[in-house]
């Protein structure tokens, strides 16, 4: 039986498992001499060592800096005499899997903008899908200009309500413009909330499913980002945005890796008075993704089967009758 499965252990100790797994990681950064706050003044795509990533695209007029924390998806970006940026942290996909694939998307956000100057300001969420290629935004905020329909090409799908508010969906074909993979026509789509927000929870996969059913084709996922972005026509805008709150949860699971120590032993749930300790145990990557799931008795670490699991740090969600008990970190040896 034991050459079938791996016994999955977590380890009590910061030192012996999680901190093993940080100082790799810092060794990872410290060859490129990566310390955080990091600041990003050029086109860059890196991962960040607490499981996100960030992406810088500028086009070549003024400056951008951009600063990334290692603090949840939170960032700065200042910029001055631009044409165009976008800054963003969030989720890198591997490009192989749809959103329903991988679940269901949300994200809390807190933008603190600056004086912005000389040019339009996008704020909210924002990513590409491939297999079509398409540039998604959720915006929840925008100074001085957004899309409207019969402006630049821009063509009203329709209405949509998604957290409390009713959101403008809107297309735009691009043709021969910078994409994640290269000068390509494609798509652009908006939801462009009509009551403007700087924080709050943004529910991404209502949007993704509505737009679906508007007959708006998406494909595997690229990214899923917290963005800021900045555009002016005569190359003199200036202005700059914190974003002070940034998480982005996949079925109600955030990202974020958080060194932390804990046992299993010592941490069951109190299942006194309850016929039955019988559920599931899920293991999910730390993007989000579901691996694998059991049934077992939660009174019991979880054997998941090495053919489903490779060795790694995950999180380990045990439900019971449906309800999410626990999250915690899990390690796979």
């Amino acid at each position: 039986m034991s050459s079938f499965y791996h016994a999955i252990h977590f380890r009590c100790t910061a030192i012996a498992v999680l901190a093993f797994i940080f100082l790799s990681a810092m060794k990872v950064w410290a060859q490129n001499d990566v310390t955080f706050p990091l600041v990003i003044d050029s086109v860059k795509s890196n991962p960040i060592p607490n499981g996100y990533h960030y992406e810088m695209w500028k086009q070549p007029a003024g400056t951008v800096k951009m600063t990334v924390y290692n603090q949840d998806a939170t960032f700065d970006v200042e910029w001055s005499n631009i044409q165009n940026f976008v800054a963003r942290v969030g989720l890198k996909y591997d490009e192989t899997k749809t959103h329903k694939e991988i679940g269901v998307f949300t994200a809390e956000v807190e933008f603190q903008k600056g004086q912005i100057r000389n040019g339009l300001a996008y704020f909210g969420i924002y990513g590409w899908t491939v297999e079509p290629l398409v540039e998604y935004y959720v915006m929840e905020d925008w100074q001085d200009w957004r899309p409207r329909a019969g402006d630049g090409m821009h063509t009203l799908v329709g209405t949509i309500n998604v957290d409390g508010s009713d959101y403008e969906v809107i297309t735009r074909q691009m043709k021969q413009q910078p994409s994640v993979k290269g000068t390509q026509d494609f798509p652009q789509v908006f939801s462009i909330r009509k009551n403007t927000r700087a924080s709050g929870t943004i529910s991404i996969s209502n949007h993704f499913n509505k737009w679906e059913d508007m007959g708006i084709d998406l494909g595997k996922l690229y990214e899923v980002k917290i963005k800021v972005e900045s555009y002016s026509g005569n190359n003199n805008g200036s202005g700059s945005c914190k974003v002070t709150k940034g998480k982005i949860l996949v079925d109600g699971i955030p990202t974020s890796i958080q060194p932390i120590c804990d046992d299993f032993s010592a941490k069951r749930q109190n299942f006194t008075g309850l016929n039955s300790t019988n559920g599931t145990y899920t293991l999910i990557s730390l993007s989000g993704q579901k691996i694998s799931s059991i049934a077992s008795d939660l009174s019991q670490p979880p054997v998941f089967s090495k053919n489903n699991v490779s060795p790694g740090i995950y999180l380990l969600q045990s439900k019971l009758n449906g309800v999410t008990l626990q999250t915690r970190q899990w390690v796979v040896k």
